[in-house]
């Protein structure tokens, strides 16, 4: 085995660093996501019950429950592809870290 094979079979102490910093990042973000959106969804679940059940008036049309619906979905959705970027660069940062 040559010297430059040697060099790149023994990844350096900065890289494991990184990757280990990034992965912590990463779990810390993931956590924070998790509680984030059992936040965002009691909150927009509330709201919208709360709008399903209130007699309706002339300021409070069927647009507005509708809005609810919409941005609860739109919430919803984001933060599921937020937790499947999350958990896809966790799986990417440990495969590179095991790899070495």
């Amino acid at each position: 085995m040559s010297a430059n094979d040697q060099n790149h079979a023994e990844p350096s102490s900065d890289k494991q660093s990184f990757v280990r910093r990034a992965l912590a990042d990463v779990e810390k973000a993931e956590r924070f996501q998790k509680i984030r959106q059992i936040v965002t969804s009691v909150l927009l679940a509330s709201a919208a019950v709360w709008l399903a059940f209130k007699p309706s008036s002339p300021e409070l049309g069927v647009e507005c429950t509708v809005i609810i619906f919409v941005m609860l979905t739109a919430a919803v959705c984001t933060t599921k592809i937020l937790t499947r970027i999350n958990r896809n660069t966790k799986d990417i940062l440990q495969a590179i870290s095991n790899r070495r």
